[in-house]
């Protein structure tokens, strides 16, 4: 268990929220992993929390929040929480919407595979990021990380949401131009990510079959079809041409 203090909340949209949390001791941790935290702590959730297990039957379990911070300041670490409407359990909300400076947060973890290697693979040239919705939260790490440390990979974003107002780190998109290639699509529009979307972005850029593909989003099956995840995991080795070894994802 970590204990840690939230030092700053930066609203990202309307339904969003970074929380930056200084850490008690150093957290080591690769950025794209994530931690688990337990609604239990928060005396302010009490009442929320009996009413949901009474009506399910069981305990609440914990949140898992993807770590979206770059880890190069061991003292401190950043988490950046969804809580859409129809989001059912009370944490995200109250992490959210009602976390203020001060606040302690106990965190179990890092945990998951889904991050950075170690160090720069010398035979991966560049790094796609196919992400959904809040999947950007672990990936923005990754690239701040990268960047940060002066990796020699290019890095092409392609990130499907809503509309513009829910775009995560939407200026900081805007701040990176020139060393990150970005492209947004919008559903609101009628757009969805293709694979000519992604040939179109990673053109000139970087080449798939020296590159690696990390994907995060959804995955509740859409339109009696496969998620997100499953449609792309698919998508990346037969139609971009990305080696299953090269192809990471949340899952």
């Amino acid at each position: 268990m970590i204990d840690t203090t939230v030092r700053e909340v930066r609203r990202e949209t309307p339904n969003a929220s970074t929380l930056r949390l200084e850490v008690a001791v150093p957290f080591d941790y690769r950025p794209g992993q994530h931690v688990k935290i337990d609604p239990h702590q928060f005396e302010a959730l009490g009442p929320a929390i009996r009413e949901r297990e009474g009506m399910r039957g069981k305990p609440e379990g914990p949140g898992y929040f993807s770590i979206s911070s770059d880890a190069t300041d061991a003292r401190v670490v950043e988490v950046t929480v969804k809580a859409a409407p129809s989001t059912p359990a009370p944490l995200p909300h109250f992490l959210a919407r009602e976390a203020r400076p001060g606040l302690r947060v106990a965190l179990e973890g890092p945990s998951g595979k889904y991050c950075l290697p170690p160090a720069p693979p010398p035979d991966v040239h560049g790094f796609l990021h196919l992400c959904a919705g809040s999947g950007v939260a672990p990936n923005r790490g990754m690239i701040r990380h990268a960047l940060a440390r002066g990796w020699p990979q290019r890095h092409v974003l392609v990130l499907q949401d809503r509309t513009e107002e829910d775009v995560l780190f939407r200026d900081e998109w805007k701040d990176l131009a020139g060393r990150v290639r970005v492209r947004l699509v919008y559903s609101s529009r009628g757009e969805y990510v293709t694979p000519e979307i992604l040939r179109e972005a990673m053109g000139g850029s970087i080449d798939a079959e020296i590159s690696m593909a990390f994907l995060c989003g959804p995955n509740a099956p859409r339109n009696g079809g496969p998620g997100f995840l499953d449609t792309w995991k698919a998508k990346l080795r037969e139609s971009i041409g990305f080696a299953p070894g090269r192809i990471i994802t949340e899952g």
